[in-house]
């Protein structure tokens, strides 16, 4: 015979754990809308990142968010915490990735975050970053050229635009323009895209 109160406990934890999933669909919803807030900070941005965490699953949609918001933070956070925030976002993305091999979300983010980690590095170790950010650049792009707003397209245009040419790097104003000129086309909305777009045009004398 069952101990009565072993059956109240079970009760206890199926109940705990119903109201736990009916939570996480808001959760989500309140991280996500503090990070699409126009007047987005690092202080919005930390809560986002607080919720996220708060969730007890680790679906490839929360790894996704964790990551882009840990890079996000990178960006925001005073320079002497910027690398701390993209190193959690790279743990983020590889289990993304291990979780989706095929899925363009973990490669991309991996890239965003490893850029991070280059910005804010030094010279010699933003060589070194480089490879592997162009390779999970390239395998995201054979993935999804679309993602995030043609995101692919408009990194690379950038990193070809800024970085030193060949033979020391990468560098490749007509290949920058190329993947600027596809980001617009795929995503003519987006203002960065139109931006960088421009400056590479400017750049390269042309109207």
């Amino acid at each position: 015979m069952i101990h009565p109160f072993k059956i109240l406990t079970v009760i206890a934890l199926l109940l705990a754990a119903t109201l736990v999933q009916a939570a996480e669909p808001e959760q989500m919803a309140q991280a996500d809308a503090l990070l699409a807030s126009p007047n987005l900070d690092y202080q919005k941005a930390q809560q986002a990142l607080s919720l996220y965490e708060g969730l007890l699953t680790g679906p490839p949609a929360l790894l996704t968010q964790l990551s882009r918001t840990c890079f996000i933070l990178g960006d925001l956070a005073p320079k002497d915490q910027r690398p701390g925030h993209y190193e959690k976002g790279l743990m983020y993305a590889e289990r993304l990735i291990k979780a989706q091999p095929d899925g363009v979300a973990g490669h991309y983010w991996k890239a965003m975050n490893l850029s991070g980690q280059a910005d804010v590095g030094s010279q010699i170790q933003g060589f070194k970053l480089l490879t592997q950010i162009m390779a999970e650049l390239k395998r995201a792009q054979a993935l999804d050229e679309t993602y995030d707003q043609a995101g692919v397209h408009r990194v690379l245009g950038r990193i070809y635009f800024e970085a030193p040419s060949w033979p020391i790097s990468v560098g490749n104003k007509k290949q920058s323009l190329e993947h600027l000129q596809t980001a617009v086309r795929l995503a003519p909305n987006n203002s960065t895209n139109h931006l960088y777009l421009a400056e590479t045009l400017l750049e390269g004398g042309k109207k």
